[in-house]
């Protein structure tokens, strides 16, 4: 006999965006959520092999234990 389950687990990525040296948390927050997010390709997303895998909803930034959204500069990490 076959089963199938419904998995979850959090995703997470990392982008890389360009903003002005001066940008303020606020432009940086909305730049980073503006940046290209990975996706799926077809043959990973595709249910055709009894397993599928979604990524649905919107992304949000990472934010510290003050509330304060994570971002490092390039060369930072």
């Amino acid at each position: 006999m076959k089963y199938r389950a419904v998995l979850t687990q959090t995703a997470s990525c990392v982008v890389e965006f360009e903003a002005p040296e001066d940008a303020t948390p606020e432009q940086l927050e909305a730049a980073a959520l503006e940046a290209e997010t990975p996706t799926l390709c077809h043959y990973c997303a595709s249910s055709d092999r009894n397993q599928s895998l979604n990524i649905d909803g919107d992304w949000e930034l990472f934010r510290d234990e003050d509330g304060k959204p994570e971002i490092a500069v390039d060369g930072d990490r």
